[in-house]
């Protein structure tokens, strides 16, 4: 196997799948060398999307994706996961009606999305895994072991989530691929792929010991909550995609940041100002802001909207020293939640900057400290 051709495995996790398609996107744009995808469950359905080499489609897939593009259900309320309270009642009734949800509208949405002679024809390998509960053993194949007419079949099988009514294969039942394995790395390493990368989106399912440690993993992680497995939220699938990009290059190093992302050349402009703490302070102060995440900043344009929130923010705490003690503590949770805390914190430690606190006090606030003390040099800057 050539050292620079990498295995690509796709976690199994419902609408978080979004994520792998920035991944897919970055990989491309970087030059990494794929030669082979496995999947799990929505994992598998994004590898064949992916052979496809047509991303704008496939982003364009999630951008106007429906639950009725997967499933039959009534009075579910498609801008909440599935599985929230409001709706749980509603998807049981249904589920025990249908004895299994239906969802023919995922086979649907497959034979309308995905291009059978493309996958063949691809020279990326792919394979996907499922379990049969007829047999209770799992089945793990590759696209030669698969006759084209039944690829849908397969594909709906390694993606038969158990709410739904089971894929029927000669004659045997089938499951969702992450009752047995949510990250089939291993499909790869019994290949002979020495660099895998996996897409890990934390979807529910099981995970397999690696069968061999004498292989190089990256796996690539959300640093955000992807939200729920059946969310048709579209501004969180939208994210989500912006997300997995961002991640992978920064991953590869085409981004730099703790909490946001910055070309290198703008981080280097930040690195002449600010040590690593104070830019981690800051970043973490933009996140408790609420900043926009999803996108590159360019140093000055971080620094400028930072600032104008810190800005605001301090007009705000000024007016709040004012209140009585006891109305402010009421309301602490929700200061702190917005972003108000890092003003609290800063006003303490300019009271006494040299004083030490207690280590349980520390733990609690240290980011907190980390990010006055990054604002004040901030503002130090700026003066």
């Amino acid at each position: 196997m050539n050292n620079n051709e990498y295995g690509l495995v796709l976690a199994g996790g419902g609408t978080k799948g979004a994520y792998q398609v920035g991944v897919w996107k970055a990989l491309q744009e970087i030059g990494i060398n794929i030669k082979a995808i496995v999947g799990a469950s929505i994992g598998a359905l994004n590898g064949a999307l992916f052979l496809q080499d047509d991303i704008a489609s496939t982003v364009k897939m999630y951008e106007n994706i429906k639950i009725n593009n997967i499933m039959k259900v009534k009075g579910i309320d498609s801008s909440k996961n599935i599985f929230d309270l409001s709706n749980i009642f509603n998807l049981a009734a249904d589920y025990t009606k249908q004895k299994g949800i239906d969802n023919t509208p995922l086979r649907k949405m497959i034979e309308q999305y995905i291009d059978m002679d493309k996958i063949y024809n691809s020279e990326i390998d792919f394979g996907l895994v499922t379990y049969s509960v007829t047999n209770r053993t799992p089945l793990q194949k590759f696209k030669n072991e698969i006759p084209k007419d039944q690829m849908v079949d397969y594909l709906l099988a390694s993606s038969c989530f158990p709410i739904f009514k089971p894929q029927v294969i000669n004659g045997e039942e089938y499951y969702d691929g992450g009752l047995y394995d949510n990250i089939p790395s291993n499909m790869l390493i019994e290949k002979g792929y020495k660099k895998i990368i996996i897409a890990d989106i934390t979807g529910v399912g099981f995970s397999k010991k690696s069968v061999s440690k004498d292989v190089y993993i990256k796996v690539l992680s959300p640093s955000e909550d992807l939200g729920g497995t059946f969310e048709f939220n579209h501004e969180k699938i939208v994210n989500n995609i912006k997300l997995g990009y961002l991640d992978t290059l920064r991953s590869f190093n085409k981004l730099q940041g703790h909490i946001f992302y910055f070309k290198p050349k703008e981080f280097a402009k930040m690195l002449k100002v600010f040590n690593l703490q104070t830019i981690y302070g800051l970043e973490y102060a933009a996140q408790m802001y609420k900043m926009y995440k999803y996108k590159e900043y360019t140093f000055e344009e971080f620094i400028k909207e930072l600032n104008e929130r810190h800005m605001k923010a301090e007009k705000t705490y000024k007016k709040m020293k004012k209140e009585n003690l006891i109305q402010i503590g009421k309301r602490l949770n929700k200061l702190f939640d917005k972003g108000l805390g890092i003003c609290i914190v800063k006003d303490l430690y300019l009271d006494r900057p040299a004083s030490r606190l207690s280590n349980y006090l520390f733990n609690f606030v240290k980011d907190y400290i980390v990010s006055a003390k990054a604002l004040i040099e901030l503002n130090n800057y700026l003066d």
